[in-house]
C-alpha cells in the first residue's frame, strides 16, 4: 500500500464516522446556534471534528490539521489536513439535504486527497493525486463540455457575490442552457461525474471549504481555481470557480473577470 493509499484509508474511516454521526443528529431533534460571524453550528459539527482529530493524532501525529470548528494543529511533517465536519450547517440546521463532509489532505499546502460525503443520498465522492476521481466506487469524469452556452452552470448562493463579483455573477447568470442554484459543495461533486459543467462561488468560502473540492475536480479531468485563474491551496480562501474542461474554464474567467 502506498503512503496515499493508506491516507486514503484513514480519510475514508473519517468520512464513516462523520456519515453515521451526521445523519443520526439529522433525523433527531437538534438545536442550532449561530457563530459571531453569523454562521449557524450545531453540536453534530462539534462532535465530527473533535472524532476527526483523536483518529489522525493517533494515527500520524506528525500531520498538521486545520479544521473548521477548533482551527489550527500545526504539524511537523509536509502534510496537513483540512477538515469541514458539516460543509452546508445552515442547509442542515434547516432541516435540508444539501450539506456534506469535506476531508482533504494537503503536501505542502497543495491539496492531493479529497473527499465530499453526502450522507443523506449515501454518495460520496473520492479523488487522490494521480489516482483519478471515484463516486460510490466507480471512477467518473467532467463532460470535458467547451460550450459556455450549452454548459450547466451551478451558480452559488447570490449573497456571496459582493462588489465587483456581482458582475461575474450577473454575467454567468444570463448565459448557460441550464443554470442551478446553491447546490453547494454536492455541485462540485456533480460536475466530476459530467453532470454540470461550471460551478461558480463567492467570496465567503474558507479554506476549509475549499481544499477537498480540488482533487475530485482536477483527477476528474476538470480545472478549478480562484476568480484569477490561481490555484487554490492551503492558504485559499475566497471566490473560486470549476469547470469542466481548461477551455470551458478560460471563457468563464473572462466573463467573471471585472474588466469583462
Amino acid at each position: 500500500m502506498s503512503e496515499l493509499e493508506r491516507f486514503m484509508a484513514a480519510a475514508l474511516n473519517l468520512a464513516e464516522v462523520a456519515a453515521d454521526l451526521s445523519a443520526k443528529a439529522w433525523t433527531s431533534d437538534f438545536a442550532v446556534s449561530y457563530k459571531p460571524d453569523g454562521s449557524s453550528l450545531t453540536q453534530a459539527d462539534l462532535s465530527i471534528e473533535a472524532r476527526w482529530r483523536e483518529q489522525i493524532r493517533h494515527q500520524f501525529p506528525s500531520h498538521g490539521i486545520l479544521g473548521e470548528e477548533y482551527g489550527v494543529d500545526t504539524g511537523s511533517s509536509a502534510f496537513t489536513w483540512v477538515l469541514d465536519p458539516i460543509d452546508g450547517t445552515r442547509q442542515f440546521g434547516a432541516g435540508l439535504l444539501n450539506f456534506a463532509s469535506l476531508i482533504s489532505l494537503c503536501r505542502d499546502g497543495l491539496p492531493v486527497l479529497g473527499i465530499i460525503d453526502l450522507p443523506m443520498p449515501g454518495a460520496r465522492y473520492l479523488a487522490t493525486e494521480g489516482k483519478g476521481t471515484m463516486f460510490s466506487g466507480r471512477p467518473v469524469r467532467s463532460s470535458a463540455q467547451q460550450d459556455l452556452a450549452e454548459s450547466v452552470i451551478s451558480l452559488a448562493n447570490p449573497d456571496s457575490f459582493r462588489g465587483a463579483r456581482a458582475a461575474g455573477y450577473q454575467n454567468l447568470h444570463s448565459t448557460g442552457r441550464v443554470r442551478v442554484f446553491d447546490g453547494g459543495v454536492a455541485a462540485y461533486g456533480a460536475l466530476s461525474r459530467g453532470l454540470i459543467d461550471i460551478c461558480l462561488n463567492g467570496d465567503d468560502l474558507d479554506t476549509y471549504d475549499i481544499c477537498a473540492l480540488c482533487p475530485v475536480v482536477q483527477e476528474a479531468g476538470g480545472t478549478i481555481t480562484d476568480w484569477k485563474g490561481q490555484l487554490l491551496s492551503l492558504e485559499s480562501s475566497g471566490a473560486i470557480v470549476a469547470c469542466a474542461s481548461s477551455e470551458l474554464h478560460a471563457a468563464v474567467l473572462d466573463q467573471i473577470s471585472p474588466t469583462s
